[in-house]
């Protein structure tokens, strides 16, 4: 189990001479403030608990995790020797505490909170009428290549284009900048954030998992596929303000109209998620031309 890097207490050490924290616990990795970079400790087969290594993935003989605000330099072979690099300082410490201690910005991430089933329907393509409803913007492809380790991306326009804003761009842009950190910073490690986060949802030929990140005035859709054969993200964009409105309207209508029966766009969106059908996956994927601006 992995914990939240906000909450944890940590051990104050000093890795190769720069102020670092140490906790014997794996951290989730989607928790850490911006500027942060995590590490793994290796132990040794006969003692598995005495880091003798520094990498960046640790399976077996997990001897710990170290955060830092200055990026260590892992060799080509995967891992760094510690010698005598690790120094315990004696000193319990948060890492809001250690960030005051040492005078760095704490920027914590946008929270990212995994899906429901019953939400799966929000994760997939609407009809034009109920994307309007939903204050649809777009949304970005996302491929990691044959490698697993590329960042292939498309954009595609599903609302009025009046909300596709240099407000919005810029916010979309920060927010991929963050994905890229932890779930979407390739195949592998979408694979270990789906698996450590739940978030399984209907829908496609193997199973999916649905990711809401939520700011002041958008609300982003993250649908993971974690395999090869498909592509791998979804990154759909809501406009949250127009999506609170309208919906509001359509309560007040249901309610004077309670005695029919039509269906709200909430309730057509949970139909949705049982007659959801892959449009992409007999299609061989081509590569696109990656554009250094996601936002497009």
């Amino acid at each position: 189990m992995s914990v939240d890097a906000t909450k944890e207490q940590f051990e104050h050490i000093e890795m190769f001479g720069k102020p670092a924290l140490f906790t014997d616990a794996r951290v989730d990795i989607s928790t850490l403030p911006l500027g942060f970079y995590c590490y793994n400790l290796r132990g040794s087969d006969n003692d598995p608990g005495r880091p003798v290594t520094l990498e960046l993935h640790v399976g077996v003989n997990h001897a710990g995790t170290v955060l830092t605000p200055q990026k260590i330099k892992i060799p080509e072979s995967g891992y760094k020797r510690l010698k005598d690099g690790l120094n315990f300082l004696d000193e319990e410490i948060s890492l809001e505490q250690f960030c005051r201690e040492y005078q760095i910005d704490f920027k914590p991430r946008l929270a990212i909170q995994p899906a429901s089933n019953r939400e799966a329907g929000i994760f997939y393509a609407q009809d034009p009428d109920t994307d309007r409803m939903m204050g649809a913007i777009g949304h970005v492809r996302i491929d990691f290549g044959q490698s697993g380790k590329e960042f292939w991306h498309t954009w595609h326009p599903r609302g009025d284009e009046s909300l596709n804003s240099a407000a919005f761009k810029e916010e979309l842009t920060q927010v991929v900048d963050q994905l890229r950190d932890s779930v979407l910073k390739d195949l592998r490690a979408m694979d270990r954030f789906c698996y450590e986060h739940g978030g399984k949802i209907d829908g496609g030929w193997r199973q999916n998992y649905g990711y809401i990140i939520e700011t002041e005035n958008y609300r982003y859709c993250l649908r993971c596929s974690p395999g090869q054969g498909d592509y791998h993200a979804y990154l759909s964009c809501f406009d949250l303000n127009l999506q609170r409105v309208n919906l509001a309207k359509e309560s007040t209508i249901a309610g004077e109209l309670s005695g029919n029966k039509k269906k709200g766009v909430l309730n057509q969106l949970s139909d949705h998620r049982e007659q959801i059908q892959e449009k992409d996956v007999v299609k061989p994927k081509a590569k696109q031309a990656g554009k250094t601006d996601p936002s497009l």
